[in-house]
């Protein structure tokens, strides 16, 4: 090679390494030419996850590989988890998608120099419900742990054990199931007036005949409280029945942290009365709107849960409050409501979902529809609510950036009594297609 050659070559690699090394170091550190091809710009980045694992990652209808595998030409694209860097400042359709599951998509934004995360996305499997119990079902009904399903057909009654659907059966055909109520621990209800353990089905109490007119059954510490026209009783560790208080007009009453509270309802007014149950003495009363019927609901909150039944409204009440009203929120227009987790109450109306945050004392809609409402259920990620109506179970995402994903997971000719399993994976309902009906199970991841 000659002096001449030898010289060319160093100026041409002198000439690639001053042209190519800037470009290197922007890149490096963040920076991209613009669309245009002369201005220079600061990318960003998505920071993306997702239950499953693998999912195959999408921008703007095109799935994502290394820059390696793009030169290449190689079929190995980018999966979740996983972070897709350079990105130039703008909105991007962002995708997902996994072999057995629903789809999922969202129009999110990268802003320079920053990181846009798609995290907590849960995928839900495309796959069809499974009869478990074929049988006509008069009610179905679960504790609040979510382990068991109790499965009242015309001639028996039925334990499901969800973990490993396990069944513990006996023959009945007195029971319709319009009252059922599980202590605390899952291990005793009440159905009906009868009492029941669900690991010994031979024990039974008919407590109609313990106490004549014996009804509103409620549990605490697992405890077995209920009433009569004019009295709350508790049942012994003998199962005898014990008053507590007599003599009294009320309406509704929760036992909680000691207290006895009763709504005293003389038209027109009614109030809120705290009794120590240590004591039996009154401490406390407090004047309430007037109204037909209000009920205790979600006992297992720290707020008391008090509905007005005809006016649809529910009052959030701090009963011992001191130095403050003892009214903390009221909540309009609604026939469910459950707490997601402390914080999140949960309620719907017959075609809207609604959020309230308690701490910001803030309420979102989440969703309208032309279909009523019958159930709601939250996702353990805290991310995701479902719901069912009249014939389809739908999930929600929470996630409001651009819109919520609403996806369908299931049709039938009639659904009811929607429980989702601890873990976040099965649904189970009952449900009809056709002339075939029973307790179904879908799998949802």
């Amino acid at each position: 090679m000659t002096l001449k050659v030898r010289r060319m070559l160093s100026l041409i690699f002198i000439i690639l390494f001053l042209t190519i090394s800037p470009a290197v170091i922007l890149y490096a550190a963040g920076y991209k030419l613009g669309k245009d091809g002369f201005s220079v710009r600061r990318t960003g980045l998505f920071i993306v996850e997702s239950k499953p694992r693998g999912a195959k990652i999408f921008l703007n209808g095109k799935a994502q590989k290394t820059m390696i595998n793009s030169l290449l030409n190689r079929d190995n694209y980018i999966t979740t988890p996983a972070k897709i860097k350079n990105l130039l400042p703008g909105e991007y359709e962002l995708a997902l998608e996994h072999e057995g599951y629903l789809s999922w998509r969202k129009v999110l934004t990268i802003n320079p120099g920053a990181s846009a995360y798609a995290k907590d996305i849960n995928l839900f499997k495309t796959s069809l419900p499974l009869l478990i119990i074929p049988s006509k079902i008069k009610a179905l009904d679960f504790p609040l742990d979510g382990k068991t399903a109790l499965i009242i057909s015309a001639d028996q009654l039925t334990f499901l054990n969800l973990a490993d659907e396990s069944k513990k059966s006996i023959s009945q055909n007195y029971l319709e199931g319009k009252n059922i109520v599980w202590s605390s621990d899952g291990q005793k209800l009440i159905i009906d007036n009868y009492f029941f353990k669900t690991d010994d089905l031979n024990f039974k109490i008919d407590l109609s005949k313990l106490t004549a007119g014996a009804f509103n059954y409620r549990w605490y510490n697992d405890v077995l409280f209920y009433q009569d026209s004019a009295s709350i009783y508790q049942l012994d560790h003998d199962n005898l029945p014990k008053k507590i208080i007599g003599n009294i007009e009320f309406k509704d009453y929760l036992v909680k942290a000691g207290y006895l509270y009763i709504i005293n309802q003389t038209k027109p007014a009614a109030s809120l009365k705290i009794i120590e149950l240590a004591s039996n003495k009154e401490i406390k009363e407090i004047n309430l709107p007037a109204a037909a019927s209000y009920l205790f609901i979600n006992p297992e909150q720290a707020l008391l849960n008090l509905y007005d039944d005809s006016h649809k409204t529910l009052y959030l009440i701090n009963p011992l409050a001191a130095y403050f009203s003892p009214l903390v929120e009221i909540i309009n227009n609604l026939r469910i409501a459950l707490w997601a987790d402390d914080n999140r109450l949960l309620y719907a109306n017959d075609f809207e979902i609604w959020q309230y945050d308690l701490a910001a004392k803030k309420k979102t809609l989440l969703t309208r529809i032309s279909d009523p409402i019958n159930r709601v259920v939250a996702h353990p990620n805290n991310n995701y609510i479902i719901y069912a109506t009249p014939e389809t179970i739908n999930v929600i995402e929470l996630d409001e950036r651009e819109k919520r994903n609403i996806s369908e997971l299931a049709k039938f000719d009639s659904i009811d009594s929607l429980v989702l399993n601890p873990e976040g994976d099965s649904l189970y309902f009952s449900g009809r297609v056709g002339q075939t009906e029973g307790l179904y199970k879908l799998l949802i991841q």
